[in-house]
């Protein structure tokens, strides 16, 4: 799985793409170990592992950062799709949302 770079969020479960792109382009961009995710106006930095589960090949993060002005934390997940220009997952907020992602390069 080659995750490393920029990538655009193009969908959620629990957020419109409206709400996405309300302050800047929603996107997900990784390096080999960290990241950023921003979206609407959450922003967040992101701490990423690759894990092998049986077969499937599993990006694991966990994240902090602000919605607005409260903080936030929490973790998530990203598999690559049968596209290698795609990913989905879920990301959990803790005490808060849970969602479904989709990004894409």
């Amino acid at each position: 799985m080659s995750y490393v770079g920029k990538w655009r969020i193009v969908e959620t479960s629990a957020w419109d793409t409206e709400y996405l792109d309300e302050s800047e382009d929603a996107s997900v961009e990784f390096t080999r170990d960290t990241g950023t995710m921003m979206f609407g106006y959450i922003h967040l930095e992101m701490d990423v592992a690759k894990e092998q589960i049986g077969n499937a090949e599993l990006l694991g993060y966990s994240f902090v950062g602000n919605d607005e002005d409260h903080d936030v934390s929490g973790w998530g997940w990203f598999h690559q799709t049968q596209s290698k220009d795609e990913m989905e997952g879920k990301i959990y907020f803790h005490y808060g949302e849970s969602s479904g992602i989709r990004i894409v390069r």
